[in-house]
């Protein structure tokens, strides 16, 4: 079922032709450009929303987030049936959709984003407090795409001003290093323009200190794991510390945002906003208008198609008999299909491992169906589709049909735990992070006494426990060097740690990137 949403450029394009003809007669009343509409606290404001607005395209970080940084991995299987994406049996190009437009809307965000700060910077009729937080939140932005195009495809252009001409438009790519030292330049930057605000969609001094932890981690086993590329990073540790001086100051610092205590409420769809473990979340919402972006249909894309209402229990750990939907709808897609043996590869007493769906039921709590790999040859048509266990991460009961409220988990606290844990090793306060995850999942705490070694592998598969199926695996696997250890399909060798280029862009660059 690949399915495509028009791109944005043409569909506006359309509008102003139309607009266009239909207003032949009229007289103008005014031309909004950034010299006219960067004169109000409200105008800046204005800016920043349409700014923030890619981070919620299906094509940047909702499904192509998945797309290329989770089901490239052994998290998901086809099962011999297909899938909707090039990238889930790596059969990626310089001309796949995934490719092309995840660059794209990356780069969008960016141009808007540049805009605000370019034109903020200089407007006089702003309270200086408000001028702070709107700058904040759009170095963090500037940050962010950035990063997310260095993790995608490496050495790729540097955007850190708005685009005033068309020979500006043409950029060489960036050496790695400066890419990341305009990343982390832009984060420090946002750190000292924000205090602790939690709003759903929106980020704050809380986002920047986790983005840094996670950057400097990056660094640090990029340069650990031999990466050549990443010669230029002085020494693993000195990132390692970085790392970790990020990531305490988050945990320790302050009190707006802590691990939540129950692991159902991360994923409850109605306490996305309020939840303290939500950093960084999307902000799509079920009641809102107009095409997918401004809502989700995630849970659609992880669900099993029965054709029914998927009936799920309500609590992980079995405490109530209660069972709620998974959707308030019966036209699912399972189109991201779990790996029954990644699902395997969890301890049975893991709390985390019932967030994939092997046992589905009636509306009155019985029993309707398990899973079984073998249910693929059945001739049962509930049994025939129930041959994965399926991601209950992104659930909605209160859907409007296939319109949701569920979000993409961009950051949260339990990362910024297994952040520090990782980069500060075998401290006491280290085991203290790493082992709070673990309690969360009902698991008992780490052997003590374990090497600096052991204990970074330790941290890094309760990272692939904790974080799976919310876009980090990939990037976990490439940043440690071992994007080999894919079993489950051919990685095409000559993009392993780096997508290529989109062609489109290679082709309109007299620059060639």
């Amino acid at each position: 079922m690949k399915t495509m949403k028009i791109p944005k450029n043409i569909l506006l394009l359309a509008a102003t032709l139309i607009l266009c003809v239909s207003c032949l007669s009229e007289k103008p009343y005014g031309v909004y450009s950034n010299q006219t509409f960067f004169q109000t606290e409200s105008d800046a404001e204005n800016g920043l929303m349409y700014a923030y607005v890619p981070i919620n395209y299906i094509e940047y970080c909702q499904r192509f987030l998945f797309y290329l940084g989770d089901t490239t991995t052994d998290e998901y299987n086809d099962y011999g049936k297909g899938m909707e994406s090039d990238a889930l049996t790596w059969d990626i190009s310089s001309n796949s959709e995934e490719v092309l437009y995840f660059f794209k809307s990356a780069y969008i965000s960016l141009a808007r984003t540049n805009t605000v700060i370019d034109n903020v910077l200089k407007m006089k009729n702003i309270p200086d407090q408000s001028r702070s937080r709107i700058l904040g939140e759009a170095y963090f932005l500037r940050a962010f795409n950035h990063f997310m195009l260095v993790i995608n495809f490496g050495s790729v252009p540097l955007r850190t001003k708005a685009v005033e001409s068309v020979s500006e438009t043409y950029e060489e790519c960036a050496p790695l290093e400066d890419l990341y030292e305009s990343i982390i330049s832009d984060l420090k930057e946002a750190m000292g323009l924000l205090g602790y605000n939690k709003v759903q969609g929106r980020v704050d001094k809380a986002a920047a200190q986790a983005l840094l932890g996670r950057v400097y981690l990056y660094l640090a086993s990029f340069k650990e794991s031999g990466r050549p590329e990443y010669a230029w990073v002085s020494d693993a540790e000195e990132m390692y510390a970085e790392s970790a001086e990020y990531s305490s100051g988050l945990i320790y610092g302050q009190s707006t945002y802590s691990l939540c205590d129950n692991l159902d409420d991360i994923y409850d769809v109605t306490k996305q906003a309020s939840c303290s473990e939500h950093v960084f979340i999307t902000s799509m919402n079920r009641e809102a208008s107009g095409m997918e972006g401004t809502y989700s249909q995630l849970p659609c894309l992880w669900a099993i198609q029965l054709n029914d209402y998927i009936w799920i229990p309500e609590k992980l750990d079995g405490s109530s008999a209660k069972v709620i939907k998974m959707i308030d709808f019966t036209a699912t897609w399972q189109v991201f299909r779990v790996d029954y043996r990644f699902r395997d590869s969890f301890p049975d007493g893991d709390l985390r491992k019932k967030l994939m769906v092997d046992t589905i039921y009636n509306e009155d709590g019985t029993v309707l169906a398990s899973f079984d790999p073998s249910n693929i040859n059945s001739t049962d048509p509930t049994l025939n589709k129930f041959f994965f266990p399926f991601c209950r991460k992104y659930t909605d009961p209160y859907s409007k049909n296939s319109r949701c409220s569920s979000n993409v988990y961009l950051i949260r606290m339990g990362e910024v735990y297994l952040n520090y844990a990782e980069a500060a090793g075998p401290t006491e306060k280290g085991y203290e992070c790493v082992n709070a995850v673990r309690k969360r999942a009902a698991m008992p705490p780490l052997e003590d006494g374990l090497s600096k070694d052991e204990f970074r592998e330790a941290v890094r598969l309760e990272r692939t426990r904790e974080l799976c199926f919310e876009g980090h695996a990939l990037y976990d696997l490439r940043r440690l060097g071992r994007v080999d250890s894919i079993k489950n399909r051919p990685v095409k060798q000559a993009y392993a740690y780096y997508f290529p280029l989109p062609q489109r862009e290679l082709d309109l660059n007299p620059q060639n990137l």
